[in-house]
């Protein structure tokens, strides 16, 4: 046995891999993805489900269609796609990136989305990939942007450029949290802006954010983006509030 195999054996024996998100033992081959009870408890979405907005359709026997909201609203964002819903594991996951700071959780859950595979909506595809900004008042409280730390990890692993500085916050916007669609519709109105247009002019976005709820975050951003120049803009979430 060679040396490099040998300490990983020894590692393995006395620093047994943990799962990042409930810390059980986990597969020491892959230290970076969620156990399989963890994964066995998540809600992956599949088909049926709008094509645009990527919502799922109650009735398996249903095939992909546009829903209500996506035949009577306009969308700014030509596909929007969540690995899964916003419940679980994924839900407690995100909540401790997020608000309780343990930033390690966005390298496994930046290769759920990273890993997302949809004939629908290829990540590939893409020229850029862009996280949805925070203000930068909130920017310092928290020290970091979760949906930056997860379209960071998409970048790498798909090997897609990476710009989180073209689209700017501009103002800061009231907590989306306990507001109704209506209202976060005009809570995030204005709020955000493209610097140096040229980097994003003709260019397919790739939208990154934590969590899909009524999409009115995701909206805006993909206006603005259109409106600076970008030809197409696709969102990806790690979950969405269904």
């Amino acid at each position: 046995m060679s040396a490099a195999p040998f300490w990983r054996a020894v590692l393995d024996f006395f620093l047994p891999a943990k799962c990042p998100l409930c810390g059980l033992s986990s597969d020491p081959s892959a230290p970076d993805r969620p156990c399989p009870v963890c994964l066995s408890q998540v809600n992956f979405f599949s088909s049926p489900r709008c094509f645009r907005c990527g919502i799922g359709f109650p009735s398996l026997s249903d095939v992909d269609h546009l829903c209500s909201e996506c035949l009577t609203e306009e969308r700014h964002f030509s596909r929007a796609r969540a690995v899964c819903g916003y419940e679980g594991a994924i839900m407690e996951a995100i909540s401790r990136l997020k608000y309780g700071g343990v930033t390690r959780l966005a390298k496994p859950l930046g290769n759920l989305l990273a890993e997302y595979q949809d004939p629908e909506f290829s990540l590939s595809d893409n020229d850029l990939v862009i996280p949805v900004p925070l203000h930068t008042r909130r920017l310092r409280e928290r020290g970091f942007n979760q949906s930056l730390l997860l379209a960071r990890q998409v970048s790498r692993r798909r090997s897609i450029p990476l710009n989180f500085t073209a689209l700017h916050r501009t103002r800061e916007t009231q907590p989306q949290t306990q507001l109704t669609g209506a209202e976060r519709r005009k809570n995030v109105r204005g709020a955000f802006e493209v610097r140096k247009a040229e980097a994003i002019e003709g260019k397919r976005i790739l939208l990154i954010d934590d969590v899909f709820t009524t999409g009115a975050t995701v909206q805006e951003c993909a206006s603005v983006l259109l409106g600076a120049g970008a030809s197409e803009v696709h969102v990806l979430t790690l979950a969405r509030v269904t």
